[in-house]
């Protein structure tokens, strides 16, 4: 019988060790680079994946993930942004059509050192690897680093010029646009633009005309339908806020009302996938979904 018990520990251990070491190996192949993966679309521009406040492999890992399986693309490169600017990188950035996640280093840091590493990292993926243009998706406070570095850099010769943007659950016009607050933020919308501005989105409004009138975005807000009008964490106030910053024929919203768009599951969302996978791709890209 002691012999058994002692069996049954010892299998319990071994399954228990096999199961963390299975996680632990998905948790690091989160932040590799992938190999040898098919890709189904002939595709030449390569796409950021830029993460929110506080944000992890775990960000865009399991949506890059799912977009390889998509035959979407390849997950090329992995690019860890220290604090002082200086770019680790992992695989080949040069590869066409690849995906490119970019993770900060320090996650928490404010819109402006984001904005200054992500000047330093497209400059050195244009001088480095000749990459001329370029396609960015980006979560929570991503999408205020990509919308301030636009309304700075949008036409400078020096970086690649940004082709098509995705943004998921942004909060264009929220005072803090990083961690969340204890209550979400309203700035109720009028035909004319938001009754009130926040102090940087009152300042990227007045340098909008640097953002080249060539950049298509799709803008993606989340809502419960708890009525809250909100992701759960930014109101479709300060999401969609960004439709009176860009002329109409370049930019396209889409409101995901669904229990499962809250903020932080935007990014894992199948209906998401394909309104970004058409949005980036075209339609080719639903052929994965009609097929299964």
């Amino acid at each position: 019988m002691l012999k058994d018990a002692n069996k049954l520990v010892q299998t319990t251990v071994l399954a228990a060790s096999g199961l963390a070491l299975g996680v632990a190996l998905e948790w690091y192949k989160l932040a590799e680079p992938s190999k040898n993966r098919e890709v189904t679309l002939q595709n030449q521009v390569p796409t950021l994946f830029i993460h929110g406040y506080a944000g992890t492999r775990l960000s865009s890992g399991l949506m890059i993930k799912r977009f390889e399986h998509y035959g979407w693309g390849q997950k090329s490169t992995v690019i860890v942004v220290k604090a002082d600017g200086r770019l680790k990188i992992k695989g080949d950035p040069g590869i066409p059509g690849g995906f490119i996640q970019v993770l900060f280093d320090k996650n928490r840091m404010s819109i402006i050192h984001q904005t200054d590493w992500l000047w330093r990292l497209m400059s050195y993926l244009k001088n480095n690897y000749d990459i001329e243009k370029i396609n960015i998706i980006a979560h929570s406070m991503g999408g205020v680093t990509v919308l301030n570095f636009l309304s700075k850099f949008g036409i400078a010769d020096r970086v690649p010029h940004v082709e098509k943007v995705v943004t998921l659950g942004v909060p264009f016009n929220d005072t803090e646009v990083g961690k969340d607050g204890k209550e979400i933020e309203y700035r109720p919308l009028t035909q004319y633009g938001p009754l009130t501005m926040a102090p940087l989105f009152s300042k990227i409004k007045k340098h909008r005309y640097i953002i080249s009138p060539d950049t298509k975005f799709l803008n993606i807000a989340g809502d419960l339908e708890n009525g809250t009008a909100s992701d759960g964490s930014v109101s479709l106030d300060s999401v969609l806020s960004l439709r009176y910053l860009l002329p109409r024929q370049v930019y396209h919203e889409v409101i995901v009302k669904d229990k499962k768009a809250s903020h932080s599951r935007l990014h894992e969302n199948r209906q998401v996938d394909k309104m970004i996978g058409q949005f980036l791709f075209g339609k080719q890209a639903l052929q994965v979904f009609t097929d299964k």
